[in-house]
């Protein structure tokens, strides 16, 4: 469909810029429900297997599929060579130590609680992300955020004294490495695409799991050896969302939708493991969806007025 002749520059421009925020968008809430699939598989694996062992394999997937994909696009020398390869390495570090950190909390907490906490970290995101980025919280961002995040202590408020456990303090540190990984992954991508920015991920992250990996090593069964399967694969699909979703939109436009994997968890901790959030939860979980469509809508609002 053609432009109407008296639309400026300037409303053409923000049209093109708020099409490819809905795609970056969409792209996010869907790598949440990823996540959230993988972290139920590792809620029930990490009963009996070590989180050290389980995400140091996941990593070695994630590089073999992502060095070959490389290959396969005949760019495997130039994605080894990263603009930015501390910045790489920082990166690879934060996902690799996060995806342990969160494993030994849904060991401890269980899916809901984990997430109910790990939730903190959108506005950790947000608030690191306007001296890191240089990008701008306006008053609707920054509304949209917060609603989100009142979501969450919503959620949270019926278990505050899971506060006082030692599972709490790794959702809380996990939270913590997650949003340093998604703000370097913002500041990365103005140097390098994504496909240079998942086969550093992935292949500095399992080098530094293998030593810990190794350390706690043991013969697995082979129904445990496809749950390690499935939990690569869609840690892979969910990386390659989230990674092209920060191509589209800024971090802080994605924020909202970050929530989504609050709700996500929610759903399949009940269905799944009959864990039994009390009625708050679901009413922060609400909350965690208007936040996403708050965004959304004004987003798109701004892209269209002329």
């Amino acid at each position: 469909m053609s432009a109407s002749p008296w639309e400026t520059p300037a409303v053409l421009n923000a049209r093109h810029h708020w099409r490819r925020a809905r795609i970056g968008m969409a792209l996010c809430a869907l790598a949440m429900a990823v996540f959230a699939v993988q972290d139920a598989f590792t809620r029930y694996l990490v009963a009996s297997v070590s989180p050290w062992q389980i995400m140091a394999v996941r990593l070695w997937a994630f590089a073999l599929g992502a060095l070959f994909y490389a290959a396969w696009r005949g760019r495997l020398f130039a994605v080894l060579k990263p603009q930015r390869p501390w910045l790489q390495m920082a990166r690879a570090a934060f996902s690799a130590f996060e995806m342990v950190t969160v494993a030994m909390a849904l060991k401890a907490l269980g899916l809901a609680e984990t997430h109910a906490l790990f939730a903190i970290f959108p506005i950790l995101a947000a608030l690191m992300a306007v001296p890191v980025l240089g990008e701008r919280l306006n008053r609707h961002r920054l509304l949209a955020t917060v609603i989100g995040f009142a979501g969450a202590l919503l959620i949270l408020r019926p278990s505050v004294h899971a506060a006082l456990r030692p599972g709490a303090a790794l959702a809380l540190l996990a939270a913590a490495l997650f949003a340093a990984y998604q703000v370097a992954g913002r500041l990365a991508a103005r140097d390098d695409d994504y496909l240079t920015a998942i086969v550093q991920i992935s292949t500095i992250g399992a080098v530094i799991l293998t030593p810990f990996g190794l350390s706690a090593w043991q013969n697995l069964l082979p129904w445990q050896w496809a749950i390690v399967a499935a939990i690569s694969v869609l840690a892979i699909l969910a990386h390659l969302l989230l990674v092209k979703a920060l191509e589209f939109a800024e971090a802080i436009q994605l924020q909202p939708f970050n929530y989504f994997l609050l709700l996500f968890a929610l759903i399949i901790g009940t269905l799944w493991f009959g864990e039994r959030p009390p009625v708050t939860s679901w009413l922060g979980a609400g909350l965690v969806v208007s936040g996403g469509l708050f965004m959304l809508l004004h987003e798109r609002h701004r892209a269209t007025r002329s």
